[in-house]
């Protein structure tokens, strides 16, 4: 459900909570009593989303920013940065060359 809601930026909490027909607040105390937040769980599944598009397409860069709902490539290369370490362009190189 959040791949489709990130990829249409319509993800909301309100929007998720109401998907398991709760309250915002209940998911919320449900996603914190297993460690958790709204914001973690979309950021996980925008890295995970990133990962995908980055090793199973030819989409450039700019395309998978887009996809993703970034304004700028800049800010997409940041935010996959602080999530994995590496660019976006090194880390398809080496996701490919494992492949290869």
């Amino acid at each position: 459900m959040l791949h489709h809601e990130l990829i249409q930026d319509t993800c909301s909490a309100e929007r998720a909570a109401s998907f398991y027909a709760v309250s915002r607040r209940t998911l919320c105390r449900h996603l914190t009593a297993e460690g958790s937040s709204f914001r973690q769980l979309t950021t996980e599944v925008r890295c995970e989303l990133a990962c995908l598009l980055l090793a199973a397409s030819n989409l450039s860069l700019g395309q998978i920013a887009e996809i993703l709902n970034y304004a700028e490539l800049s800010a997409f290369s940041r935010a996959f940065r602080r999530w994995t370490g590496q660019s976006p362009s090194a880390w398809r190189s080496s996701e490919r060359g494992l492949a290869g």
